[in-house]
């Protein structure tokens, strides 16, 4: 009927409770009478709800007499089961009252915390206030009384024509004829007249009003000079959440909002967190709203104590605070990791009773990618929102310009990566290359590895395809090379000599900065630079061939050898135009050899031997491959039959079987 429902299906008075403390429902539809289950049990448990739930039964033997009785019960309606049309009607029907219910609600919590900041505001103002009916005072608030130096006592039997000097009354009279009129604010500068007789001069400031339900007028007494630090004043007591002290959301959602601006202008790091208390629906129907004002107010202030004093916390909603960082050096996960496990060992005490509570925290980061302050806001409270629904007490980062582009199997993987990055879990394993023709070069593999959840090093499936979707896979590079430079200065300090090979990916091939950036890295580190070769592979090459004859040039200058990687046996071609200093054969290699013979790859070695290019064959498993490769010329192989990919610069070259 092209109406969108939520639906759980109840069929005892446990799954109902279970259901109810849950979440909050909006309609209830019978079908037809459990017997275990009776209307009015039922109903009774659904005005336990925040709102009135409507509940309709579906009769599939429609009888006039019982729509009476169930209608008497407390059912919103009884229709036959067969009339969905007659449904969908009512279901709208009732949704209406629902919403305007919810809107009551809204509407009554607005009105309850204005009038506790419009107490607050007068008891505490600077300003004299007072509500006048009849010209009579029916209120005054403490500088009202202070500033025309009575007893609150005093005050309350005089009319407002004692205030004001003799010289004035007609003017006041005047005024509070032209307020009656108008229906709107109005004003002039009067002479007020103390207890004393003192005469002063201030802005008599008129306006409608309602107090204790009676209609009367606000007489707001202002010396002049003082406007400007009172308007101060009340913007700054508007923006705070009467119950928490924390900023109300139209204030956080301003500084939220100006935050990022800035955060982007200055390219600082700026992260969003929503932060959910977990079961807090479950609280407030324990302990009722009241008592659960007093919760909120400690998790507000325990979350100010937890966090930097430059930190803003605004309270969302109900049971969720929003929290900025407006320019920060911590990873985005740090503070929730520290809040969660903060949290834990907390007590709170409600209605006597004490309380552990916990989080579900849901962060953005705001600076790298343009999307509005009001979807990043989305954005972090729907990702809190999910953590509830999987049982709360976590927190999840949602990063827009990431979780665009990644499916959620891929998004777990990079999450694995990420969590392992910033606890700075990456490193380097190195497979040998052993020569065969006798060469003293003690060289290998580098291969890209971090830390897994179950604590072993290794990668994600797949997971140098997802780097160069989210764009990292240049810096996996640069932390690539950092790591084999610290390596190779290591190494010459203990008067070893090491080549290692490091594999670049597209990105770095098309970023214009990497020589200048890689000359003085080599520089520091203090290296021979020919101790460190650069690999590309060949299906990129293909792609970009004016760069990467662009790239070994400028490493030719440096030093830095060139390494053509991945090489298919039909690319003599591309070796003849790159002309790199090594050419590393695809893995498919020994395949093509034992499946056609030596012809069919002689081409490719022919044109590697013809531009002086060091060949390298990997994939190496086992000794009766090794004889077929024997022949070919080949100067260096590696594979697990050499060694397995190892965690330390220590294979022993001289007690190899070649």
């Amino acid at each position: 009927m092209g109406l969108p429902v939520r639906h759980q299906v109840v069929t005892d008075s446990e799954q109902l409770k279970e259901a109810t403390d849950a979440k909050h429902w909006q309609q209830a539809i019978f079908i037809d009478v459990l017997d275990n289950l009776p209307i009015k049990q039922v109903l009774s448990q659904l005005k336990k709800q925040p709102i009135t739930v409507p509940a309709v039964m579906l009769a599939n033997e429609y009888d006039e007499e019982k729509r009476l009785e169930f209608l008497a019960q407390g059912l919103k309606d009884y229709i036959p089961a067969k009339s969905l049309d007659l449904l969908t009607m009512v279901v709208k029907r009732e949704q209406q009252l629902v919403t305007s219910l919810q809107s009551l609600e809204q509407a009554n919590k607005l009105v309850y915390e204005t009038n506790k900041r419009n107490e607050l505001l007068l008891d505490s103002s600077k300003d004299a206030i007072a509500y006048i009916h009849e010209g009579m005072h029916i209120y005054t608030n403490p500088t009202y009384i202070k500033r025309f130096g009575y007893e609150e006592d005093e005050v309350i039997v005089m009319s407002i024509m004692d205030m004001i000097s003799d010289e004035d009354k007609d003017k006041v009279k005047a005024l509070l004829k032209r307020q009656a009129q108008e229906g709107t604010e109005v004003s002039e500068v009067l002479k007020g007249k103390t207890a004393s007789g003192e005469e002063f001069e201030a802005d008599f400031i008129i306006s409608s009003a309602i107090y204790d339900d009676e209609e009367c007028v606000q007489l707001l007494v202002r010396d002049i000079g003082d406007q400007q630090e009172l308007m101060k004043k009340l913007k700054e007591v508007s923006q705070i959440d009467q119950v928490t002290g924390a900023l109300n959301r139209p204030a956080f959602m301003e500084h939220f909002t100006k935050s990022v601006e800035a955060a982007r202008e200055a390219k600082h790091n700026a992260v969003l967190y929503m932060i959910e208390i977990d079961k807090f629906t479950n609280y407030r129907s324990k302990f009722g709203i009241a008592d659960c004002d007093v919760l909120l107010k400690d998790v507000a202030t325990w979350l100010r104590d937890s966090c930097d004093s430059s930190d803003v916390i605004g309270r969302i909603s109900d049971s969720s605070f929003g929290l900025m960082l407006s320019a920060t050096d911590k990873p985005p996960t740090e503070l929730p990791k520290k809040l969660l496990k903060d949290v834990e060992s907390q007590l709170f005490e409600v209605s006597g009773q004490t309380l552990k509570v916990t989080f579900s925290i849901g962060g953005v980061p705001c600076t790298d990618n343009e999307v509005e302050p009001s979807k990043l806001l989305l954005h972090a409270t729907t990702a809190a929102h999910n953590l509830q629904e999987q049982g709360g007490n976590n927190f999840q980062i949602f990063n827009p310009s990431i979780d665009s582009l990644l499916n959620d199997e891929e998004r777990k993987i990079y999450e694995e990566f990420s969590l392992a990055r910033e606890e700075s879990n990456m490193t380097l394993f190195y497979q040998p290359m052993m020569s065969l023709k006798g060469s003293p070069n003690k060289q290998y593999m580098c291969y890209f590895r971090y830390k897994l959840k179950d604590g072993s090093w290794g990668l994600g499936e797949d997971i140098f395809p997802i780097f160069e979707k989210v764009g990292i896979d240049a810096d996996i590079d640069r932390v690539t090379i950092k790591h084999a430079l610290k390596m190779l200065a290591k190494d010459k300090a203990e008067n070893n000599s090491n080549k290692l090979y490091v594999a670049l990916s597209p990105n770095s091939l098309l970023r214009d900065d990497l020589h200048k950036w890689l000359e003085k890295l080599i520089g520091v580190a203090g290296i021979d630079s020919a101790n460190l070769v650069l690999a590309l592979k060949g299906h990129t090459a293909q792609t970009y061939l004016k760069k990467v004859i662009e790239l070994k040039a400028s490493l030719r200058k440096l030093g830095v050898p060139f390494c053509l990687s991945g090489v298919e046996t039909d690319n003599a071609e591309l070796v003849r135009s790159i002309k790199p200093n090594i050419v590393s054969f695809a893995p498919n290699f020994i395949d093509t050899l034992k499946e056609h013979g030596a012809d069919k790859v002689q081409q490719v070695i022919k044109a590697a031997a013809d531009i002086e290019a060091k060949t390298i064959i990997s994939n190496l498993e086992d000794a009766s491959t090794l004889a077929q490769i024997w022949p070919l010329g080949i100067d260096f192989v590696m594979g697990n039959y050499v060694s397995k990919p190892i965690s330390k610069l220590n294979y022993d070259f001289a007690d190899s079987d070649f």
